[in-house]
Protein backbone atom coordinates (compact mmCIF):
# COMPACT_ATOMS: atom_id res chain seq x y z
CA UNK A 1 0.00 0.00 0.00
CA UNK A 2 3.12 2.26 0.78
CA UNK A 3 5.24 1.47 -2.35
CA UNK A 4 1.51 1.83 -4.33
CA UNK A 5 1.10 5.86 -2.76
CA UNK A 6 5.25 6.63 -3.53
CA UNK A 7 5.14 4.92 -7.28
CA UNK A 8 1.41 6.11 -8.40
CA UNK A 9 2.54 9.25 -10.95
CA UNK A 10 0.93 12.35 -9.91
CA UNK A 11 -0.57 13.53 -12.84
CA UNK A 12 -2.40 16.77 -11.66
CA UNK A 13 -3.75 17.45 -15.16
CA UNK A 14 -4.63 13.63 -16.07
CA UNK A 15 -8.32 14.21 -15.51
CA UNK A 16 -9.24 10.13 -16.46
CA UNK A 17 -11.95 9.06 -13.71
CA UNK A 18 -9.57 5.53 -13.12
CA UNK A 19 -6.87 7.59 -12.88
CA UNK A 20 -8.03 10.15 -10.65
CA UNK A 21 -9.37 7.87 -8.69
CA UNK A 22 -6.42 5.85 -8.03
CA UNK A 23 -4.41 9.15 -7.27
CA UNK A 24 -6.97 9.80 -4.56
CA UNK A 25 -6.59 6.86 -2.58
CA UNK A 26 -2.87 7.19 -2.65
CA UNK A 27 -3.07 10.70 -1.44
CA UNK A 28 -5.65 9.95 1.28
CA UNK A 29 -3.25 7.16 2.65
CA UNK A 30 -0.28 9.59 2.54
CA UNK A 31 -2.20 11.93 4.20
CA UNK A 32 -3.19 9.29 7.01
CA UNK A 33 0.49 7.65 7.42
CA UNK A 34 0.40 9.13 10.83
CA UNK A 35 -2.17 7.83 11.90
CA UNK A 36 -1.82 4.32 10.15
CA UNK A 37 1.97 4.54 12.21
CA UNK A 38 0.19 4.96 15.46
CA UNK A 39 -2.36 1.86 14.56
CA UNK A 40 1.03 -0.12 13.69
CA UNK A 41 2.34 0.84 17.12
CA UNK A 42 -0.36 -0.56 19.35
CA UNK A 43 0.33 -4.10 17.08
CA UNK A 44 3.95 -3.76 17.33
CA UNK A 45 3.50 -3.37 21.20
CA UNK A 46 0.68 -6.44 21.74
CA UNK A 47 2.98 -8.65 19.49
CA UNK A 48 6.00 -7.82 21.37
CA UNK A 49 4.06 -8.46 24.77
CA UNK A 50 2.40 -11.67 23.56
CA UNK A 51 5.80 -12.38 22.83
CA UNK A 52 5.32 -12.87 18.77
CA UNK A 53 9.04 -11.88 17.72
CA UNK A 54 8.69 -12.19 14.09
CA UNK A 55 5.15 -9.95 14.34
CA UNK A 56 6.80 -7.92 16.18
CA UNK A 57 10.20 -7.24 14.01
CA UNK A 58 8.27 -7.20 10.86
CA UNK A 59 6.13 -4.50 11.61
CA UNK A 60 9.56 -2.17 12.24
CA UNK A 61 10.40 -1.01 8.90
CA UNK A 62 6.58 0.30 8.56
CA UNK A 63 6.57 2.02 11.64
CA UNK A 64 10.33 3.74 10.35
CA UNK A 65 8.33 4.80 7.48
CA UNK A 66 5.11 5.54 8.65
CA UNK A 67 6.36 7.76 12.16
CA UNK A 68 9.94 8.33 11.33
CA UNK A 69 8.98 11.60 9.44
CA UNK A 70 7.09 12.75 12.09
CA UNK A 71 9.67 12.24 14.90
CA UNK A 72 12.41 13.92 13.16
CA UNK A 73 9.96 17.05 13.05
CA UNK A 74 10.92 17.30 16.86
CA UNK A 75 14.86 17.64 15.73
CA UNK A 76 15.78 21.25 16.39
CA UNK A 77 15.97 23.20 13.54
CA UNK A 78 18.45 25.43 11.95
CA UNK A 79 17.24 27.60 8.92
CA UNK A 80 19.19 30.25 7.24
CA UNK A 81 20.05 33.52 9.07
CA UNK A 82 17.63 36.87 7.80
CA UNK A 83 19.99 39.44 6.10
CA UNK A 84 18.21 42.75 6.87
CA UNK A 85 14.36 43.07 7.61
CA UNK A 86 11.80 40.63 8.09
CA UNK A 87 8.36 40.50 8.79
CA UNK A 88 5.20 38.68 10.54
CA UNK A 89 2.67 36.76 8.55
CA UNK A 90 -0.04 35.22 9.57
CA UNK A 91 -2.55 32.79 8.04
CA UNK A 92 -6.03 32.12 9.40
CA UNK A 93 -8.87 29.93 7.99
CA UNK A 94 -11.59 31.64 10.04
CA UNK A 95 -14.59 29.45 9.41
CA UNK A 96 -17.35 30.97 7.74
CA UNK A 97 -20.36 29.52 10.05
CA UNK A 98 -18.15 30.53 13.13
CA UNK A 99 -20.11 33.79 14.37
CA UNK A 100 -17.62 33.83 17.81
CA UNK A 101 -15.26 36.20 16.32
CA UNK A 102 -14.11 37.90 19.52
CA UNK A 103 -11.04 34.91 20.28
CA UNK A 104 -9.36 34.42 16.66
CA UNK A 105 -9.41 38.61 16.57
CA UNK A 106 -7.38 38.78 20.22
CA UNK A 107 -5.35 35.81 18.95
CA UNK A 108 -4.70 38.39 15.15
CA UNK A 109 -3.39 41.23 17.76
CA UNK A 110 -1.71 39.27 20.19
CA UNK A 111 0.34 37.90 17.08
CA UNK A 112 0.35 41.24 15.28
CA UNK A 113 1.44 39.94 11.95
CA UNK A 114 2.40 42.72 9.11
CA UNK A 115 0.59 40.88 6.50
CA UNK A 116 -2.50 38.67 7.22
CA UNK A 117 -4.21 36.19 5.12
CA UNK A 118 -7.67 35.28 5.72
CA UNK A 119 -9.95 32.36 4.51
CA UNK A 120 -14.07 31.55 5.04
CA UNK A 121 -13.91 35.56 5.09
CA UNK A 122 -17.68 36.77 5.27
CA UNK A 123 -19.71 39.65 5.12
CA UNK A 124 -20.19 38.95 9.25
CA UNK A 125 -16.57 38.62 9.86
CA UNK A 126 -15.61 41.67 7.34
CA UNK A 127 -17.72 43.91 9.59
CA UNK A 128 -15.67 42.42 12.98
CA UNK A 129 -12.66 42.26 11.34
CA UNK A 130 -13.40 45.95 10.33
CA UNK A 131 -14.15 47.37 14.06
CA UNK A 132 -11.56 45.53 15.59
CA UNK A 133 -8.17 45.89 13.28
CA UNK A 134 -8.79 47.82 10.03
CA UNK A 135 -7.62 50.70 11.08
CA UNK A 136 -3.87 49.06 11.64
CA UNK A 137 -4.14 47.80 8.44
CA UNK A 138 -4.47 50.69 5.75
CA UNK A 139 -3.79 47.86 2.95
CA UNK A 140 -6.53 46.03 2.53
CA UNK A 141 -8.18 43.65 -0.28
CA UNK A 142 -10.74 41.38 0.48
CA UNK A 143 -13.85 39.21 -1.25
CA UNK A 144 -16.51 38.56 0.96
CA UNK A 145 -19.34 35.31 0.28
CA UNK A 146 -21.74 33.69 1.94
CA UNK A 147 -19.82 30.15 1.24
CA UNK A 148 -16.38 28.95 3.14
CA UNK A 149 -14.39 30.54 -0.33
CA UNK A 150 -14.31 34.34 1.03
CA UNK A 151 -10.79 35.77 1.20
CA UNK A 152 -8.81 38.89 2.28
CA UNK A 153 -5.45 40.10 2.76
CA UNK A 154 -4.62 42.75 5.24
CA UNK A 155 -1.24 44.57 5.38
CA UNK A 156 0.88 46.92 7.12
CA UNK A 157 2.61 47.56 4.03
CA UNK A 158 1.68 49.10 0.85
CA UNK A 159 0.98 47.15 -2.65
CA UNK A 160 2.32 47.77 -5.20
CA UNK A 161 1.13 47.89 -8.68
CA UNK A 162 -2.35 46.07 -9.06
CA UNK A 163 -4.11 43.31 -6.47
CA UNK A 164 -5.42 39.99 -8.29
CA UNK A 165 -7.91 39.47 -6.34
CA UNK A 166 -9.30 36.38 -9.11
CA UNK A 167 -6.41 35.01 -9.88
CA UNK A 168 -7.46 31.90 -11.69
CA UNK A 169 -6.39 28.71 -10.40
CA UNK A 170 -8.32 25.64 -12.14
CA UNK A 171 -11.94 26.20 -13.76
CA UNK A 172 -13.15 27.39 -10.33
CA UNK A 173 -14.45 30.40 -9.44
CA UNK A 174 -13.44 30.86 -6.21
CA UNK A 175 -11.45 33.84 -5.34
CA UNK A 176 -6.91 33.16 -5.11
CA UNK A 177 -5.06 36.24 -4.17
CA UNK A 178 -1.60 37.32 -5.30
CA UNK A 179 -0.21 40.97 -3.99
CA UNK A 180 3.07 42.37 -4.25
CA UNK A 181 4.88 44.09 -1.09
CA UNK A 182 7.97 45.00 -0.55
CA UNK A 183 10.66 43.09 2.35
CA UNK A 184 13.87 44.82 2.83
CA UNK A 185 12.99 47.54 0.09
CA UNK A 186 12.71 44.26 -2.10
CA UNK A 187 9.59 43.32 -4.21
CA UNK A 188 8.17 40.00 -2.26
CA UNK A 189 5.26 38.54 -4.59
CA UNK A 190 2.43 37.21 -1.85
CA UNK A 191 -0.52 34.87 -2.26
CA UNK A 192 -3.57 33.82 -0.11
CA UNK A 193 -4.34 30.65 -1.71
CA UNK A 194 -7.60 27.84 -0.35
CA UNK A 195 -7.94 24.43 -2.45
CA UNK A 196 -11.15 23.03 -2.73
CA UNK A 197 -11.60 19.94 -0.42
CA UNK A 198 -10.81 16.72 -2.00
CA UNK A 199 -14.25 15.17 -1.28
CA UNK A 200 -16.20 13.79 -4.47
CA UNK A 201 -14.76 13.44 -7.93
CA UNK A 202 -15.30 16.78 -9.29
CA UNK A 203 -13.55 18.18 -6.55
CA UNK A 204 -10.86 15.88 -6.47
CA UNK A 205 -10.33 16.97 -10.54
CA UNK A 206 -10.87 20.22 -9.90
CA UNK A 207 -8.45 20.65 -6.49
CA UNK A 208 -5.55 18.52 -8.51
CA UNK A 209 -6.14 20.91 -11.29
CA UNK A 210 -5.91 24.28 -9.33
CA UNK A 211 -2.69 22.63 -7.62
CA UNK A 212 -1.42 22.27 -11.47
CA UNK A 213 -1.76 25.89 -12.08
CA UNK A 214 -0.67 27.35 -8.85
CA UNK A 215 2.30 25.39 -9.45
CA UNK A 216 2.95 26.70 -12.92
CA UNK A 217 2.64 30.22 -11.77
CA UNK A 218 4.88 29.47 -8.63
CA UNK A 219 7.88 27.61 -11.50
CA UNK A 220 6.86 31.52 -13.98
CA UNK A 221 7.08 33.71 -10.84
CA UNK A 222 10.21 36.54 -11.26
CA UNK A 223 9.69 37.62 -7.54
CA UNK A 224 10.49 35.80 -4.22
CA UNK A 225 7.04 34.57 -2.94
CA UNK A 226 5.14 34.17 0.13
CA UNK A 227 2.34 31.56 -0.28
CA UNK A 228 -0.40 31.67 2.81
CA UNK A 229 -3.83 29.17 3.46
CA UNK A 230 -5.92 26.18 3.51
CA UNK A 231 -4.16 23.95 1.43
CA UNK A 232 -6.45 21.30 2.05
CA UNK A 233 -3.62 19.30 1.81
CA UNK A 234 -0.68 17.80 3.92
CA UNK A 235 3.31 18.07 3.95
CA UNK A 236 3.67 14.32 3.30
CA UNK A 237 1.72 14.71 -0.06
CA UNK A 238 2.16 14.40 -3.83
CA UNK A 239 0.93 18.36 -3.72
CA UNK A 240 3.90 19.47 -0.98
CA UNK A 241 6.17 16.72 -2.97
CA UNK A 242 6.11 18.54 -6.12
CA UNK A 243 6.63 22.19 -4.32
CA UNK A 244 9.88 21.10 -2.59
CA UNK A 245 10.54 20.12 -6.16
CA UNK A 246 9.93 23.25 -7.68
CA UNK A 247 12.27 24.97 -4.86
CA UNK A 248 9.18 26.44 -2.53
CA UNK A 249 9.76 25.60 1.38
CA UNK A 250 7.72 25.44 3.94
CA UNK A 251 7.81 27.72 7.13
CA UNK A 252 7.67 25.12 9.31
CA UNK A 253 10.16 22.61 8.03
CA UNK A 254 12.79 25.77 8.45
CA UNK A 255 11.38 26.95 11.64
CA UNK A 256 8.88 25.29 13.06
CA UNK A 257 8.94 22.26 15.85
CA UNK A 258 6.82 19.17 16.31
CA UNK A 259 3.92 18.22 13.37
CA UNK A 260 2.88 21.51 13.75
CA UNK A 261 -0.67 20.34 12.83
CA UNK A 262 -3.85 22.76 11.99
CA UNK A 263 -6.87 20.75 11.90
CA UNK A 264 -8.73 19.58 13.28
CA UNK A 265 -9.60 21.00 16.32
CA UNK A 266 -13.48 21.45 16.67
CA UNK A 267 -16.20 18.74 17.40
CA UNK A 268 -15.37 15.49 17.76
CA UNK A 269 -12.61 15.00 15.35
CA UNK A 270 -10.58 17.07 17.48
CA UNK A 271 -10.05 13.49 19.95
CA UNK A 272 -8.40 12.32 16.11
CA UNK A 273 -5.09 12.67 15.55
CA UNK A 274 -4.73 15.73 13.73
CA UNK A 275 -2.91 16.71 10.28
CA UNK A 276 -1.65 20.09 8.51
CA UNK A 277 -3.49 21.37 6.17
CA UNK A 278 -2.88 25.13 6.60
CA UNK A 279 1.04 26.24 5.46
CA UNK A 280 2.68 28.94 5.01
CA UNK A 281 5.36 28.35 1.48
CA UNK A 282 8.14 30.60 0.75
CA UNK A 283 10.95 30.15 -2.00
CA UNK A 284 14.60 29.64 -1.47
CA UNK A 285 15.61 33.35 -1.82
CA UNK A 286 13.91 33.57 1.64
CA UNK A 287 14.61 31.99 5.07
CA UNK A 288 12.05 31.27 8.04
CA UNK A 289 13.13 31.72 11.87
CA UNK A 290 10.51 30.90 13.62
CA UNK A 291 6.79 29.62 12.80
CA UNK A 292 3.86 28.26 14.95
CA UNK A 293 0.41 27.18 15.16
CA UNK A 294 -2.14 29.34 17.41
CA UNK A 295 -5.05 28.19 18.73
CA UNK A 296 -8.00 28.91 16.54
CA UNK A 297 -10.64 28.51 19.22
CA UNK A 298 -14.08 28.93 17.45
CA UNK A 299 -12.33 27.42 13.76
CA UNK A 300 -11.75 24.11 12.90
CA UNK A 301 -8.55 25.14 12.05
CA UNK A 302 -5.34 26.75 13.73
CA UNK A 303 -3.45 29.32 12.32
CA UNK A 304 0.00 29.58 11.35
CA UNK A 305 2.47 32.62 12.32
CA UNK A 306 5.46 32.81 10.66
CA UNK A 307 8.44 35.11 11.00
CA UNK A 308 10.38 35.79 7.70
CA UNK A 309 12.84 37.92 5.80
CA UNK A 310 15.36 36.84 2.89
CA UNK A 311 18.17 34.57 3.56
CA UNK A 312 22.05 35.24 3.50
CA UNK A 313 22.32 31.99 2.28
CA UNK A 314 19.13 30.75 0.11
CA UNK A 315 18.02 27.36 1.88
CA UNK A 316 17.79 24.55 -0.38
Amino acid sequence: MILFTYLWPAGFRNTSTAFVAAAWAAFIIRTFLFQFGLLLLVITTIAAWKKHKRLALATLPLLAVTLGPAAWQYMPSAPPDVNGESVTVMSVNLLMINQATEPIISEIKAADPDILFLQEYTPHWHEALSAAIASEYPHIRQIQRDDSFGAAVYSKRSFKGRVNTHLPLGRATEPQIRAVVEVDNREVAIYNIHFLPPWGMDYVIETRAQFADLRGRLEAEQLPVIVCGDFNFTERSPQAAALRHTGILESHDLGGWGRGTTWPVSSFFRWIPSIRLDHIYISNHLTCTDCQTGTGQGSDHRPVIARIGFAEQPAR
